[in-house]
């Protein structure tokens, strides 16, 4: 997100914690059952002050492709989703009526090309999860309701409210019902074609997802989440451009927020741009502090080592190792590091 309501998208946004990392993962919960693939989405849920929540939270990976996966996090709040075949996904975290339910957008993506020897690499995607108190604006009848919000009709805010829960149940087709109600109501009403983009963005249809996010953007051009998903959504279609434009003004909304930075890394390293890669990455990795983001350490070692950075390249594979040991391309990265620590010898570098 990695949420804002970021990928939290990623999104995720904003505030970030240190936490020791080594007894977590040790316990995490995980679901295996996957969806045809390599990749890995794991997380673990904060209380709003910024503790890990000791709470059993149920925890749902939706696809519309593959259908939705469910866990419960263990004692520390950390979940892991193994077998992941590549595309869009929502995580969906519910943690009951006191807290606002939280939605991370990420995208499982194999396209970049890495410099491990290997067969494809699977990725293991991190996602924090913030939870967020109900807002005190919120109520049962009305929703969420915004200051900027507040001459719309309190039945387009309320069938956003029965379309998320609709969403929430996989009732998908009365989910968007209420959506466009809401917007038959309400013509003006930012959040109803949020909502209904980030539907349609979860089941791929990718057209009509754009159509309605700039249209939530039309309407609430300060909207940091949907620049956020728009950006995305573009990801999915690959339309870098567009990626990199929506990125780009999500991050200028929210200064603090770090999935917008790691996308926008991303980004430049499929447009094979190393210097602007490397300018977000870094970025992303000063925002996130101690907090633990091991992929955001490992694209930082690609782009480190595709301009000769060898001592830079290697801390950061080396981070990556240290922050996800169980992660499934450790033998090839640990083989990079290998050889880049040899490059390093034969042009007199240090390595330590």
């Amino acid at each position: 997100m990695l949420s804002g309501r970021t990928f939290s998208a990623f999104l995720i946004v904003g505030i970030f914690f240190a936490l020791a990392f080594a007894p977590t993962f040790a316990q995490t919960k995980v679901n295996s059952t996957g969806t045809g693939g390599i990749h890995q989405v794991k997380g673990k849920v904060y209380m709003p002050n910024g503790s890990a929540t000791d709470l059993s939270i149920e925890v749902e990976l939706q696809s519309n492709n593959y259908g939705s996966l469910k866990l419960r996090t263990d004692a520390s709040g950390s979940f892991a989703f193994e077998n992941l075949a590549p595309g869009p996904y929502t995580v969906i975290v519910n943690a009951g009526e006191q807290f606002e339910i939280a939605r991370e957008s990420v995208l499982v993506d194999d396209s970049i090309r890495t410099p491990f020897p290997s067969q494809p690499v699977p990725k293991v995607l991190t996602v924090p999860i913030y939870l967020q108190l109900k807002r005190s604006g919120r109520t049962e009848q009305t929703g969420v309701v915004d200051a900027k919000w507040t001459d719309i009709s309190k039945d387009a805010i309320h069938s956003v409210d029965k379309g998320n829960e609709a969403a929430l149940d996989k009732d998908l087709g009365k989910a968007e019902a209420a959506y466009k109600r809401s917007i038959e109501i309400a013509p003006t009403y930012a959040p109803a074609y949020l909502a209904l983009g980030k539907l349609y963005l979860t089941q791929g249809r990718l057209d009509e997802a754009i159509t309605n996010l700039h249209l939530a953007i039309h309407y609430d051009p300060t909207d940091f989440d949907a620049r956020l998903t728009l950006g995305v959504a573009f990801l999915n279609q690959k339309e870098l451009e567009g990626a990199q434009r929506e990125l780009s003004e999500s991050a200028s909304l929210n200064k603090t927020a770090v999935m917008p930075r790691y996308y926008l890394g991303l980004v430049f390293l499929q447009k094979h741009d190393t210097d602007l890669a490397k300018t977000h990455l870094e970025a992303a990795r000063e925002m996130t502090g101690d907090h633990v983001f091991p992929l955001l350490h490992r694209f930082l070692g690609i782009v480190y080592a595709a301009k000769h950075m060898n001592k830079e390249a290697v801390a950061e594979l080396e981070t990556y190792i240290k922050q996800d040991p169980k992660a499934k391309d450790t033998d090839q990265v640990k083989q990079a590091i290998s050889n880049l620590k040899s490059k390093m010898t034969n042009f007199g570098e240090r390595s330590e």
